[in-house]
């Protein structure tokens, strides 16, 4: 099924190379979840990420169990820092 992945800063550069900006569409198996996606793009699993599911924050006790669907927008954004 297809989804489509949005990411930001540093992170863009585990999108596909058929990304356009900040977003790719992306072949995932029927029953993919969120944590699965991040393996597959590379992105180190030890990081600490903001995933937005359809516009809704998924908490990470989620992120392991929750299915996507075709036609999602998956955002996984690197964390904010200030000072």
């Amino acid at each position: 099924m297809r989804i489509t992945v949005k990411s930001s800063g540093l992170l863009v550069k585990h999108l596909p190379a058929e990304r356009q900006g900040n977003s790719a569409p992306l072949e995932v198996p029927e029953g993919a979840t969120p944590q699965a996606v991040m393996a597959q793009l590379g992105l180190p699993p030890q990081g600490s990420y903001l995933v937005i599911l359809n516009g809704e924050s998924l908490p990470k006790a989620e992120r392991g169990t929750r299915a996507l669907a075709e036609g999602d927008l998956l955002a996984i954004m690197p964390p904010l820092k200030g000072g």
